[in-house]
């Protein structure tokens, strides 16, 4: 079996600390190692030299993609190997590394993945980052660069395939400052990209992205929310517009609809809600992500169910969420080939059956369930509220006072449980610790709906807002 070559392409910059890791890695199943160096100031160029890479200086222009393309145009090996500086790809033996190549029916193929950790904490997903060295495949887009469309068109003409493979690409989670950095860098360049490309809903998508705060994928109502909400709206209004198969062809689709979904719920427009993530559910009918959004949506329609029918009504919403749950539970680890976190399949539909039975009454099954959840993850906020409810639900008040704290202990982001434990400790004339949970509730969430009811100018202005206890929406 003829040995096919292969490229090593890399673009870097003050990336010492983990470049060396990066090569190192893949030093037995290349032959060649190109790295794109956009300004370092450090020892990047010296320790990828010493490996024996050939290092070559490209102006940086807030371009992700010119500065791949410059790699793969100095790159000779007959299939392209792409990593980041920080990333490096788990062992696999070069006789399997070079069957995947030798496959005659392969265009490319898709990695997985994944953070430095591992477990059910580890969010994973695909990308194209091995494939065939021809011209007519580079990058687009300035950030969030993407191969995959000129890859597909090459292979459609040459009658080849995308493929998944098996191999793992695993990334070192930057520290703070190094997070801070380059989600500065990237909003800037989104920002342009918005300017560049006015049609295309990808960019105001990841805008929106870059922006929000999010707690195990539930979005925050947070500082900035409105304004996300304003480019995911955008994004959703281009998408609508475009004909179906240019629709059917975009990945990244379910996400966009289930960020959507979530950011409105949390500013509390309950109908946009429904309305968005039934049209997402047509285009999308079995994503892990839509069908969850869809019970949360259906989570917060029921309490407000009333009139003539009523119960039938609320049957026929909890029977769909149920439906809905059992589908993301036996949904497939990939969906549209990228792997679904494994918390989306196994941890989040335990919290929702736990929210149903409770909003039916059925507090012990409730209560099974939200321990199911915290065996899974004992730190998992969500399982700790449905205690909490449980133990209200039942009368036991002061054990849920201490659930709530234990909620909000284990994450001070869970919004619902700073809400629901301020209006148990009014309930209980705990004045006094109210008014301090209520100004963490201000400070932390000031786009929350029982914020801005109470103070409509306070998400603007940022100020602390009034102290005073008052009621809200639970």
């Amino acid at each position: 079996m003829k040995r096919h070559t292969v490229s090593l392409c890399i673009i870097a910059r003050d990336e010492e600390a983990t470049i060396g890791m990066a090569i190192k890695s893949v030093l037995a199943l290349v032959d060649e190692l190109i790295v794109v160096d956009t300004g370092s100031h450090d020892n990047t160029r010296i320790i990828a030299e010493g490996y024996g890479a050939k290092v070559f200086d490209v102006a940086w222009e807030d371009d992700f993609s010119a500065a791949r393309n410059a790699a793969l145009d100095q790159a000779s090996g007959s299939w392209i190997l792409v990593l980041d500086a920080d990333e490096f790809l788990e062992p696999v033996r070069p006789v399997e590394f070079q069957r995947l190549l030798h496959d005659p029916a392969a265009a490319g193929y898709r990695l997985r993945l994944t953070g430095v950790g591992g477990g059910l904490t580890s969010a994973m997903t695909s990308r194209v980052r091995l494939f065939r060295n021809v011209p007519e495949v580079r990058y687009r887009y300035p950030i969030h660069e993407r191969l995959a469309p000129a890859l597909g068109a090459w292979a459609e003409q040459q009658n080849l395939l995308i493929l998944d493979s098996d191999l793992a690409v695993v990334h070192e989670r930057p520290d703070s400052e190094r997070r801070s950095h380059r989600r500065e860098r990237n909003q800037r360049i989104l920002r342009r990209a918005l300017a560049d490309f006015p049609n295309e809903p990808y960019f105001p998508f990841r805008l929106a992205c870059e922006g929000l705060s999010q707690m195990d994928g539930e979005v925050l109502p947070v500082a900035g929310l409105g304004a996300a909400l304003v480019l995911l709206r955008t994004a959703w209004a281009r998408v609508r517009a475009m004909d179906a198969a240019t629709r059917s062809s975009l990945t990244w689709l379910p996400e966009l609809g289930a960020r959507l979904t979530s950011g409105l719920l949390a500013a509390g427009e309950v109908d946009e809600a429904a309305e968005t993530i039934n049209e997402i559910r047509n285009l999308a009918p079995d994503h892990p992500l839509v069908l969850l959004q869809s019970v949360a949506v259906d989570c917060a329609l029921l309490p407000t169910l009333e009139g003539p029918g009523t119960k039938t009504r609320r049957a026929k919403v909890v029977a769909r969420a149920r439906r809905d749950l059992k589908t993301v539970m036996r949904s497939a680890s990939q969906v549209g080939g990228s792997p679904v976190d494994s918390r989306v399949r196994e941890l989040y539909p335990l919290r929702y059956q736990g929210e149903l039975a409770l909003l039916e009454g059925r507090v012990t099954e409730a209560l099974g369930l939200f321990e199911k959840a915290l065996s899974l993850d004992p730190a998992y906020s969500c399982g700790w509220l449905g205690l909490a409810e449980c133990s209200r639900f039942a009368g036991d008040e002061k054990r849920a006072l201490k659930l709530y704290l234990r909620t909000v202990t284990e994450n001070d982001d869970n919004h619902r449980a700073w809400l629901r434990g301020r209006d148990l400790m009014l309930r209980l004339e705990f004045q006094d610790n109210a008014a301090s949970w209520w100004r963490k509730v201000v400070e932390k969430f000031p786009e929350h709906p029982a914020v801005v009811a109470n103070d409509p100018d306070h998400g603007r202005r940022g100020s602390a807002g009034p102290t005073s206890p008052v009621p809200v929406a639970n």
